[in-house]
């Protein structure tokens, strides 16, 4: 091979090497490119899951405050024990937003008793409804105890207004009974 056939070969060897150089990091280039607009893809429906999520919680919290006792509670429908156990129970028969809000909570001998110091509320002392983005501010005007049979503190109401119940220690045949009326 003479000395112009080598340098031929040399040169069509080095072009090719820039040739595929150029090719491989064109490539490489362009699949990160496209890596990080998938990764960027990835990032942007996170971000929007979370503003999903966190819209929904907030339009999901149902609770209940009573700030003179020191009680905040989530509220879940249903009167059952696993309910009160953990929650403060919905007597699912009463309205959730307008008129006679029937609620439970214990007040002995369960996981959560939010309703142990209900006895200590007096007329004017407030209690905060939380459901959804319905926010609602009510006034005690009752604080008697009932017999254990007796339902009529649950029934329909003209006005606006949240019962709460729990069991007496040591009075199994009682119920602290409270009301409470919207302050418009």
């Amino acid at each position: 091979m003479n000395c112009y056939s080598k340098k031929c070969i040399n040169l069509v060897t080095l072009i090719l090497a820039i040739v595929i150089f150029i090719q491989t990091n064109f490539l490489t280039f362009i699949i990160f490119n496209l890596k990080n607009d998938v990764v960027e893809s990835k990032i942007a429906k996170i971000e929007e899951s979370q503003e999903k999520l966190s819209e929904e919680e907030t339009i999901k919290e149902w609770k209940i405050m009573i700030p003179k006792i020191n009680v905040s509670a989530e509220i879940q429908d249903g009167t059952e024990e696993e309910i009160i156990n953990n929650y403060i129970g919905h007597f699912t028969q009463t309205p959730i937003i307008n008129g006679n809000i029937g609620l439970v909570g214990a007040s002995a001998g369960y996981k959560e008793n939010y309703f142990a110091e209900l006895e200590k509320l007096q007329e004017g002392d407030v209690i905060i409804y939380i459901k959804d983005e319905n926010r609602k501010e009510y006034k005690v005007i009752k604080n008697v105890i009932i017999s254990q049979t007796d339902w009529s503190y649950l029934s329909s109401t003209q006005d606006n207004r949240i019962t709460l119940i729990t069991g007496i220690l040591e009075q199994p045949e009682n119920r602290r009974c409270i009301q409470a009326v919207e302050i418009i």
